[in-house]
């Protein structure tokens, strides 16, 4: 590898992605009980996470970014042998996340001052940010230069987007991702929220009158983003994300990857199990798709 990527747990990368590309991620710590926290992952795995949102609904859980020395310790080992660090962090509209690996860049370089380590704002969260963060090892993998990797997922990630749809408001409002207008309407008319994230924040964009519907509508925002220039559609990677209830999740993934296959998509479309740090402001059941430009392309413009 010509650096070492390393990112937080909110990109939410299979574990065996993240072996096979040699990826390092710095844990979020996620909380039921106050005061406890436990790593995301490992202390605590998703699915329990999950589990546990749907048998307490009333209950909310928060989460806790990395520490500074969380990053600072992940830093070390790659800056004392002299490798590159590419760090791509959670959008900073969501979390301080980037701000602590900032701070530990700063730590760092105090131990080494030859080592080279670049903090990234991905502007990206989950599916979006593994996509990203899967790139970056390709291009480590590529022995493509550090810094025109860095230059080039700048670009890319500007073409990342995400479109989901979750069960209900009311972890998004609690979070104060939405406002309580917004939630009280959707309650009030029992209507599923469609939203989608781009430049790293939140943006609503329909509701439908049921789950069923939602999920419709999703698929039909795929066909309006790709649909007049199908030409285009492998120039882009996609990838499906849930959070619990993998029944669901496999239709839906069989039919984004039959609409993709339609439209002349030929790559392949990773299922992501959204992790806890995105989970807690979406509930249980958050569902949708996500696509990013493949940088191979970007580089031959």
């Amino acid at each position: 590898m010509t650096f070492q990527v390393i990112s937080d747990s909110a990109c939410d990368i299979d574990p065996r992605v993240e072996q096979e590309k040699g990826i390092l991620l710095v844990p979020y710590y996620v909380s039921f009980v106050p005061e406890v926290y436990q790593k995301e992952r490992t202390e605590m795995p998703v699915p329990a996470f999950y589990r546990q949102m749907a048998e307490h609904p009333g209950v909310f859980p928060k989460t806790s970014m990395p520490t500074v020395e969380d990053y600072a310790d992940v830093f070390r080992p790659a800056s004392e042998k002299g490798l590159p660090v590419l760090c791509i962090c959670l959008s900073a509209k969501f979390s301080g996340s980037y701000q602590s690996a900032c701070l530990a860049r700063e730590e760092v370089l105090e131990e080494f001052p030859d080592a080279q380590i670049l903090v990234m704002d991905s502007a990206c969260a989950t599916a979006e940010q593994g996509l990203l963060v899967e790139q970056a090892a390709q291009m480590a993998a590529a022995d493509v230069p550090f810094l025109e990797a860095a230059a080039l997922l700048e670009q890319v990630k500007q073409t990342g987007r995400i479109l989901f749809t979750t069960a209900n408001l009311d972890y998004l409002q609690k979070g104060g991702r939405i406002g309580k207008v917004m939630k009280m309407a959707a309650v009030a008319l029992k209507i599923k929220p469609l939203m989608e994230m781009k430049a790293g924040e939140l943006f609503p964009v329909g509701m439908s009158r049921s789950r069923k519907k939602s999920l419709s509508a999703i698929l039909a925002e795929l066909e309006k983003a790709f649909g007049g220039r199908k030409e285009e559609i492998n120039l882009y990677r996609f990838a499906v994300g849930f959070g619990y209830g993998k029944e669901e999740a496999a239709a839906f993934y069989e039919e984004v990857e039959e609409k993709l296959r339609q439209m002349g998509y030929t790559g392949d479309l990773p299922l992501y199990q959204i992790g806890a740090t995105i989970g807690v402001h979406t509930g249980p059941y958050p569902i949708g798709f996500g696509y990013m430009r493949r940088w191979e392309t970007m580089k031959e413009e």
